[in-house]
C-alpha cells in the first residue's frame, strides 16, 4: 500500500468534516448562496461541497417503500376527515330543534 506524502516527505492525512459542518454549507449554498463562494470561504473544494449537496439530496428524498407508506397515510387521512365532515353534519342536522 503506498501513501500520499506531502512536500515535507510526511503521510499526508484527510482531513475529516462533521456532519453538522457539511449541513451547514449546504444548508448556505440552498439558501442562496453560491457554492464557489462557500467553498472558497471554508476553504474546501467546490467539487466537495456538490459531493455533500448531492449526497444530502439522495438522504432527503423517499425510497419507494417511504412512498407507499406516505400514498397510503393520505388515503387514511383523507378517509377520516370525510368521516369527520360527514358526522359534523349529522350532529347539525340532529340538534337542531324538531318543527
Amino acid at each position: 500500500m503506498t501513501e500520499k506524502l506531502n512536500s515535507g516527505g510526511l503521510a499526508a492525512t484527510r482531513k475529516k468534516y462533521t456532519p453538522a459542518f457539511k449541513a451547514e454549507y449546504v444548508r448556505q449554498v440552498a439558501a442562496g448562496a453560491r457554492q464557489s463562494d462557500v467553498a472558497r470561504a471554508q476553504g474546501i473544494s467546490p467539487a466537495l461541497l456538490g459531493r455533500w449537496q448531492r449526497q444530502a439530496l439522495e438522504t432527503a428524498v423517499p425510497s419507494s417503500a417511504e412512498r407507499d407508506e406516505i400514498r397510503q397515510l393520505r388515503a387514511a387521512l383523507k378517509r377520516v376527515e370525510m368521516e369527520r365532515d360527514i358526522l359534523k353534519k349529522v350532529v347539525t342536522i340532529f340538534s337542531q330543534p324538531p318543527q
